[in-house]
C-alpha cells in the first residue's frame, strides 16, 4: 500500500556494514518445493498439468493438500522465487485456508504471496474515458548522510488514457532493469518535480457506480472475503474495511514509498492492467530493519512518516534481507503483517487494494500515532476496537457518501448555469464520476499501493 509524504525528517544516518548474503534471491528461492514445505497434515502429490495463464514456472507444479483443501501452486522465479498460488472460484471464497495453505508453504519467510485469481471470477473492465483529474506528482530528494530517497507528492492533476487505450510503450525488460531505471529518473530530477509521472490514489471504490467510474469491474474480487475480522471492528473504514482503486499515469516511475501496514493487518493488492514492481521486506526481518533504519521507539508508522524509497543496493549495505517482486495483470499480492514494503509502477496500472484482518489478529500490539505525528489521516485506536454482535457501528464511508453529495449538487449547478450561459456542460452522471474520482473525506486513510 502506498503512503503520501511529508515534510518532515527523522535524523538520517549511515551505515558501512558488509552486504547482504542475499536471502532474497538465493537461498529460499533456490530451495525445493519439498524442503519449503512446514506445519502438520500438508502432503505432495504428483506433478500436475499447468492450467494457470500465469508464466510457466521452471519446475513442475504441484498440489498442497492441508486439510482436504487442494491448491494448485508455483513458485514465481521472476520474484525471488515467491509462492503463487492458484486455486479454484470455490478455494478463494475460504480465504482463511488460503492464508493457511501459504504460511504452511512458508510464506511467512518471503513476507508475502501471489494469488492468481481463477478464470471467469472477474468481470469486465468498463469502459472509462480518458481524462484529466486530480492526482499526485513526485519530487525526490536524496538525504546527503544516508543516502535514501525522500519522495513528496504534489497535488495536482494528471492524464489517464481510455480504458481501450494501449497506454503508450510498456516496460518488457527485468526488475532489476526496472529499478535502475528508477533510479536513473531520481537522479536526473533530483529536488525537483518529475514531469509527467502521476499516480491517482484513495479512489473510493465500494459502490458499482464508484466501480465504473473507476474503471473496475462491478464486483470486487477483494471484498468481501470470508473470516475478515474487519467486519466486527467499532467503525467501517474507506481504504481499510472496503476497496479503494490506484491508479497510475502512462509515465514510469509512480512509486508508493516504505511501510507496515496500520494496525499490523495484511493487505492485498490486484492488478487489472500494467507491470508494478514491489520490494517486499519479510516480518522475519523487521526488527533488523527499524534498528538499521533508527526506529528506536518511535511509533508504528514512523516510516509512514519518512515517506522514503529505500533502493536494493542500500538494503544490501544494511545486511537486511529483502524479496523482489514481478506483479503482472491478474495477480493478486498478499503482504502478511507487519511485512515492509515499497515498489513502483513501470507504466499505466490499474489497480485495487483493501485490507484483512485474521482471527488471530489483535491490535493490542500496536503502537499508533499520537498528537506529536502530525498526521491528519491517522486512524484512531478506537475506530479499531472489536464490537458485540449487534452493536452498532461507526459507518464512515456512509459519512464520507453524505459529505460529498452537497458537492455534487453544486457542481450540478454551477454546470447548468454555465449550460444556461451557452458553455457546454457536463450532465449529472459525469459529475457523479468525477466527484466519485475526486473524493474528500475527512476520514480519510494513508494511501495504499
Amino acid at each position: 500500500m502506498a503512503v503520501p509524504a511529508f515534510s518532515s525528517q527523522a535524523p538520517p544516518c549511515d551505515h558501512a556494514d558488509p552486504p547482504a548474503a542475499d536471502m532474497c534471491r538465493v537461498t529460499e528461492a533456490e530451495m525445493s518445493i519439498e524442503d519449503r514445505m512446514v506445519g502438520e497434515g500438508v502432503t505432495l502429490s504428483a506433478p500436475q498439468p499447468q492450467t494457470s495463464t500465469a508464466a510457466a514456472p521452471s519446475h513442475p507444479e504441484y498440489i498442497i493438500s492441508t486439510r482436504d483443501h487442494h491448491v494448485e501452486y508455483d513458485r514465481d522465479q521472476h520474484s525471488s522465487g515467491v509462492l503463487r498460488l492458484k486455486p479454484t472460484p470455490e478455494q478463494w471464497g475460504d480465504f482463511p485456508t488460503i492464508l493457511a495453505t501459504a504460511r504452511a508453504l512458508g510464506a511467512e519467510k518471503d513476507g508475502c504471496f501471489k494469488v492468481v485469481l481463477p478464470d471467469g471470477m472477474l468481470g469486465p473492465l468498463p469502459e472509462k474515458p480518458a481524462q484529466r483529474v486530480a492526482a499526485n506528482a513526485y519530487r525526490t530528494h536524496q538525504m546527503k548522510r544516508t543516502r535514501i530517497w525522500q519522495v513528496a507528492t504534489i497535488p495536482t492533476e494528471g492524464y489517464f488514457p481510455a480504458s481501450s487505450d494501449k497506454a503508450g510503450p510498456q516496460f518488457t525488460d527485468d526488475p532489476q532493469r526496472a529499478l535502475e531505471r528508477l533510479r536513473t529518473l531520481f537522479n536526473k530530477n533530483k529536488n525537483r518535480q518529475m514531469r509527467d509521472v502521476r499516480y491517482r490514489v484513495d479512489v473510493p471504490a465500494w459502490t458499482e457506480e464508484q466501480r465504473r467510474a473507476a474503471g473496475v469491474p462491478a464486483k470486487s474480487p477483494l471484498h468481501p472475503l470470508k473470516g475478515d475480522k474487519l467486519d466486527r471492528t467499532r467503525a467501517i473504514i474507506p481504504g481499510i474495511h472496503t476497496p479503494y482503486v490506484y491508479e497510475s499515469g502512462p509515465a514510469f516511475g509512480a512509486t508508493f514509498q516504505i511501510h507496515a501496514e496500520d494496525f499490523r493487518l495484511s493487505s492485498l493488492n490486484h492488478l487489472y492492467k500494467g507491470r508494478k514492481i514491489w520490494i517486499v521486506i519479510p516480518s522475519a526481518a523487521v526488527g533488523l530493519a527499524e534498528e538499521k533504519l533508527e526506529r528506536r521507539g518511535k511509533c508504528s508508522q514512523f516510516m509512514r512518516h519518512r515517506a522514503e524509497f529505500v533502493f536494493p543496493a542500500k538494503l544490501d549495505r544494511l545486511s537486511i534481507p529483502y524479496r523482489t517482486i514481478d506483479q503482472r495483470p491478474g495477480e493478486t499480492i498478499v503482504i502478511l503483517p507487519d511485512a515492509y514494503h515499497e515498489g513502483f509502477s513501470t507504466g499505466h496500472t490499474l489497480a485495487e487494494a483493501k485490507n484483512y484482518a485474521e482471527e488471530s489478529w489483535s491490535a493490542e500490539s500496536y503502537q499508533p500515532c499520537d498528537s506529536s505525528c502530525n498526521l491528519p489521516t491517522a486512524i484512531p485506536a478506537a475506530h479499531m476496537e472489536l464490537v458485540e454482535p449487534g452493536e452498532e457501528r461507526i459507518d464512515l464511508c456512509a459519512i464520507h457518501e453524505e459529505e460529498i453529495a452537497p458537492q455534487r449538487k453544486r457542481k450540478r449547478d454551477e454546470e447548468k448555469e454555465e449550460d444556461e450561459g451557452g458553455k457546454e456542460g457536463l450532465s449529472a452522471t459525469e459529475v457523479d464520476e468525477r466527484e466519485a474520482q475526486r473524493p474528500k473525506l475527512s476520514a480519510e486513510v494513508d494511501t495504499v499501493a
